[in-house]
């Protein structure tokens, strides 16, 4: 590697370097690899962004399970890297901002403005005085738990092009309890708790400091982006027995069926992966193990896959609400190459951070690729529109309902939508259809009051699959009053069915 100007050497590892990297094996004649730098000129890279003027920033992580006897900084810190004289490589690096633990995603918030997330913070750093440094910091998420598992936090950002809403992840902090609490300033704006339902996807209004938890049911979504339209997309990681990742279209109001509640596992009854109990929504297709990041690129996606050592290019076509996926393999390495963030340059060149070692322990090394387009243009980063179902603030009704009753993912986001304005209880439980009834149960379980006497009926119903809904939500609260009635109900589920597998497992819970 080229020596860097004003070069910082870190010694970062305990052990010399002293086998090169394999180079990662490029798929696809439409593009050329470079590799950008590398350690020691950066040591174990995770998320990146492209400030306005061009230079890539790469979170450098210090604190991602640090080995006894590290000599690296004690803290994170944030590089900002050049290429000065054009010849396609780094030759300029300097120290953007340093501090944070655990940091995990960083993008730009324009007028030298960047969001990073770290495992227990969003905030927001601005270069004030144009030297091409943070001068100052602002929280603006917090989040509160006995959780210390490095990468199973706050995760995954995604700001809307005209800067109103930012976008993140929680991951499933190991099911303990927690606070999340949003601010703008001094002043505390929102604060919600939870523990144990699995990872989320939280909006926050930047000119208000709302906070509000739009999708849950995941294990950990790193990765989430925006289209022009509106339409979002995410990579979430996988439970242990549950391959594939998952690349999921979100609406607001999806649950997307994991709960740590139930184990690691990811196959408890209580739990759905693929939308496969009553009120959880689908995957568009699983990806590559360990997906890190989503962005759009073109008309495609592009994701990458830390553990497969990928990059994968995903062709959408539209299926219903939701979308089937073609996958192609843009980029191939060995065991040593871990891609892990994307950042997507105005000219159309994308970059990608590189862990290059299997190990989570910290060790060293370290390397930044970019892409560049060889004999036809390169798509440019879209826009990115405020979540499409989020931005419609109109409220359905009742007669609305009808005409999506066969869409999943819009019947979750209307009962939603109607559970938040507390609207849903003035609808007539025996004018519903079976599946806007799944959809009403599916949605009281993000309130904290639940409507017992809904559960009672639905407990009645003659679908099973109204059944599961009302089954899931007494498991999830432990509501100890409905043991009896789902001990009754047992004896009459086949023993092969959904019904008696959740009955069994909620039975469980409620100390049966």
């Amino acid at each position: 590697m080229n020596i860097i100007k004003g070069h910082l050497l870190l010694a970062a590892c305990l052990v010399p370097l002293s086998v090169a990297p394999a180079e990662p094996e490029l798929l696809d004649d439409r593009y050329k690899l470079t590799l950008f730098a590398e350690s020691p000129d950066l040591s174990t890279p995770i998320g990146c962004a492209i400030d306005g003027k061009g230079r890539v920033l790469v979170i450098e992580s210090h604190t991602h399970f640090r080995p006894d006897g590290y000599i690296g900084p004690k803290e994170d810190r944030i590089l900002a890297f050049s290429d000065t004289d054009g010849d396609g490589k780094a030759d300029s690096r300097e120290i953007y901002f340093e501090g944070g633990t655990h940091t995990m995603s960083i993008t730009p918030g324009g007028s030298d403005t960047f969001y990073v997330a770290t495992r227990s913070e969003v905030f927001r750093l601005k270069d004030e005085n144009k030297d091409g440094k943070a001068d100052s910091r602002e929280t603006l998420v917090t989040l509160k738990t006995p959780g210390k598992y490095p990468h199973n936090g706050l995760c995954g950002l995604a700001l809307t092009s005209d800067h109103s809403k930012l976008y993140f992840g929680l991951g499933e902090n190991l099911g303990k309890p927690y606070g999340i609490i949003s601010q703008t300033g001094a002043k505390e704006i929102t604060s919600m708790k939870g523990g144990g339902e699995g990872g989320n996807i939280y909006s926050y209004d930047l000119r208000t400091g709302l906070l509000v938890r739009i999708a849950t049911g995941f294990w950990n979504p790193f990765g989430i982006c925006l289209t022009p339209e509106g339409r979002m997309f995410c990579v979430d990681n996988d439970p242990d027995a549950r391959p594939h990742n998952r690349l999921l279209r979100i609406v607001p109001g999806g649950d997307y069926g994991y709960q740590y509640r139930y184990g690691r596992s990811g196959i408890h009854p209580l739990q759905a992966w693929n939308g496969d109990l009553p009120g959880t929504l689908p995957m568009i297709c699983g990806t590559g193990e360990a997906a890190c990041s989503v962005i759009t690129h073109g008309e495609q996606l592009w994701v990458t896959s830390w553990a497969n050592g990928r990059i994968e290019e995903y062709a959408l076509r539209q299926d219903g609400s939701n979308y089937t996926a073609t996958m192609k393999v843009i980029i191939k390495g060995g065991p040593d190459f871990r891609p892990v963030d994307f950042a997507h340059a105005e000219d159309g060149s994308v970059y990608f951070t590189d862990w290059v070692d299997a190990s989570y322990q910290l060790h060293g090394k370290g390397r930044l690729w970019k892409l560049t387009a060889v004999n036809e243009q390169t798509p440019k980063p879209g826009l990115a529109g405020a979540l499409l179902e989020e931005g419609n603030r109109k409220t359905p009704d009742a007669q609305s309902l009808k005409a999506i009753d066969g869409d999943r993912f819009a019947l979750a986001t209307a009962l939603w939508k109607m559970t938040r304005a507390g609207k849903a209880q003035a609808l007539q439980w025996n004018a519903l259809s079976e599946n806007a009834r799944i959809a009403m149960l599916t949605a009281s379980r993000w309130k904290e009051q639940l409507n017992q006497e809904m559960l009672t009926r639905a407990l009645g119903e003659p679908s099973e699959n109204v059944r599961i809904a009302a089954v899931r939500i007494i498991a999830d609260r432990k509501i100890v009053f409905f043991k009896d009635k789902l001990s009754d109900l047992l004896p009459s589920a086949a023993r092969d069915s959904q019904l008696y597998r959740t009955l069994t497992a909620a039975l469980k819970e409620l100390g049966d």
